[in-house]
């Protein structure tokens, strides 16, 4: 346990001591105060903190796009700078390290989601103030709506750190899981559309769990929260034991 969080330590220490990561963060707080200030110029009245926290939410977008950053480099960026054999001539297995890298990557992601969560509060109280009888949404709508958009996250940058270990390419993994990612929604609504039942069974029909609560109804028959569940923990299982499989097997001299 102790070479775990060692390992999981000398991670953090290399994604922290690098500048993009504190680049990253600052365009976050910046996007979130632009935001703030246009709501506040333009955004009508009845705005409070906790209006303002809700549609702040959908900076999580910019958390997506640095956290897959991360996910893709993290790996991949071991082979492209060569240091993976020194990495891995220390006395620890190869699934310990695949692991640190993982838990580090999660661990970058939520924080950035702890920033934007806290930014947007602190933001929002100091130009809309904490009440207002015309705000309809409550706290508890907020933190569900994160809790939400964490498990598509995850599965997200999930994906992205597999790329990057089967392929061994940051430059491919980001590009690969940007394309996915956003075109996803587009190509689900076209098959949709169409009136497959087989796409019920791809990841991105999924990912979004909040379609099975406010009355509205699932994008295909026979689509279910358990079945939704069910498929993205089959993905998630799968994206993590194709990473362990390849990165345990792989000659890291070729």
């Amino acid at each position: 346990m102790s070479n775990l969080l060692n390992l999981i330590q000398n991670e953090n220490m290399k994604i922290y001591r690098r500048p993009r990561t504190w680049i990253m963060a600052a365009l976050l707080l910046a996007a979130v105060l632009t935001f703030g200030i246009m709501m506040r110029n333009y955004g009508g009245s009845g705005v409070d903190a906790v209006l303002f926290m809700s549609n702040a939410s959908s900076m999580m977008f910019l958390v997506f796009i640095f956290s897959v950053v991360i996910a893709s480099d993290i790996v991949a960026g071991e082979f492209t700078w060569g240091t993976i054999k020194l990495l891995l001539i220390r006395p620890v297995s190869r699934s310990k390290v695949l692991l640190s890298k993982y838990i580090a990557v999660l661990l970058f992601m939520l924080a950035l989601v702890a920033l934007l969560f806290v930014c947007s509060f602190l933001i929002g109280v100091l130009l809309f103030g904490t009440a207002s009888s015309e705000n309809p949404i409550v706290f508890g709508d907020i933190l569900r709506d994160y809790g939400f958009q964490l498990i598509e996250l995850t599965v997200n940058v999930t994906f992205a750190f597999m790329i990057s270990t089967v392929f061994r390419s940051s430059a491919l993994a980001i590009s690969l899981a940007f394309v996915i990612m956003f075109a996803s929604s587009s190509v689900m609504a076209i098959l949709i559309g169409l009136k497959y039942g087989w796409a019920k069974y791809i990841l991105f029909a999924n990912t979004n769990l909040g379609l099975y609560f406010g009355g509205r109804e699932p994008p295909i028959e026979g689509m279910t929260l358990g079945f939704s569940v069910t498929m993205l923990l089959i993905y998630y299982i799968v994206f993590l034991a194709l990473s362990w499989y390849i990165f345990s097997k792989r000659d890291v001299a070729g």
